[in-house]
């Protein structure tokens, strides 16, 4: 005898159906609506600190950043060779070989220096510095982002005696 059971018949109930479809649809959406924002948020970073608008005011006051510069914890050193009137910014990185810099911009922020470096490199596909110049001290410290082992470090750069 043959059980009248809806919950063991083996046909399907045409709502559960629906609700799969729905749950899905919703999911769907959601990683649409992820995607999305990540994109906007990653335009907006770029375009703050990879060619946009800058924000640096005066040329001038970004010289104080020509100079090589040695990180306080290892042998790494930034080259300032150059700012133009834009905020570009002509540098080297050193490790102790060259490093590519892909991109260097200076801005400034509430009165505060910024400058960011991308590098672009074996080893160093889109590693980043995001460093403040702190005047009173004649030092650069900010973050190092490491994209290939998801990590950022706190770090600072002293100037190098010439």
């Amino acid at each position: 005898m043959k059980s009248k059971n809806p919950a063991n018949s083996s046909r399907k109930h045409p709502t559960a159906s629906r609700r799969r479809s729905s749950r899905s649809t919703r999911w769907i959406v959601i990683a649409a609506v992820i995607a999305v924002a990540a994109a906007a948020t990653l335009w907006w970073f770029r375009s703050d600190h990879l060619g946009g608008v800058s924000t640096l005011k005066s040329p001038k006051s970004a010289r104080k950043l020509i100079g090589s510069w040695q990180r306080t914890d290892a042998g790494y050193v930034i080259e300032i060779r150059g700012i133009d009137r834009n905020g570009g910014v002509d540098a080297a990185y050193f490790n102790p070989n060259p490093i590519n810099v892909s991109q260097a911009q200076a801005s400034e922020a509430g009165g505060a220096l910024d400058l960011f470096i991308e590098l672009m490199d074996v080893g160093y596909p889109g590693a980043t510095y995001k460093l403040r110049y702190f005047p009173e001290y004649d030092a650069l410290a900010g973050v190092y982002h490491q994209p290939t082992a998801g990590q950022d470090f706190e770090v600072a750069f002293n100037r190098k005696s010439p």
